[in-house]
């Protein structure tokens, strides 16, 4: 398992993703989505030259259904479609938060808090198997 906080104090130069969207269909739609550009993967690029791939995923839950999480692994550089615009990059992360907004006891959301105190928030939203991305 990947651990996330090995990328505090790393550079931050781009962000890029798969397919995306301006809003889920409108029977997902609720507060918990609203102000996300909706996308099914995206690509972290930092300044050392290492790429992270970050997409939905299912958690396996004993006796339950799977709940809803977040992977994210190292992979060889790969070009997305669509650049995401952060005005602030290149950006050093100065903290990262994982935290749990759906209520299913898995990791599904996270934070990371650039140097400029920034928040760009990485969630996973309905329906399953889409993200949700936004600076704030």
């Amino acid at each position: 398992m990947f651990d996330l906080n090995s990328l505090k104090g790393k550079v931050l130069i781009a962000v890029s993703s798969s397919h995306i969207h301006e809003k889920v269909h409108q029977a997902w739609q609720d507060k918990s989505n609203e102000g996300f550009l909706i996308c099914y993967e995206i690509t972290l690029e930092f300044e050392d030259g290492k790429t992270y791939l970050i997409k939905p995923c299912e958690v396996d839950a004993i006796g339950y259904y799977p709940s809803l999480g977040l992977s994210i692994e190292p992979v060889e550089r790969i070009e997305l479609l669509y650049p995401f615009n952060i005005s602030k990059l290149p950006s050093r992360i100065c903290d990262i938060v994982e935290s749990d907004h759906l209520g299913e006891d898995v990791v599904n959301q996270f934070t990371l808090t650039f140097n400029d105190g920034k928040n760009f928030v990485i969630r996973h939203v309905y329906p399953p198997m889409t993200m949700g991305i936004r600076v704030g």
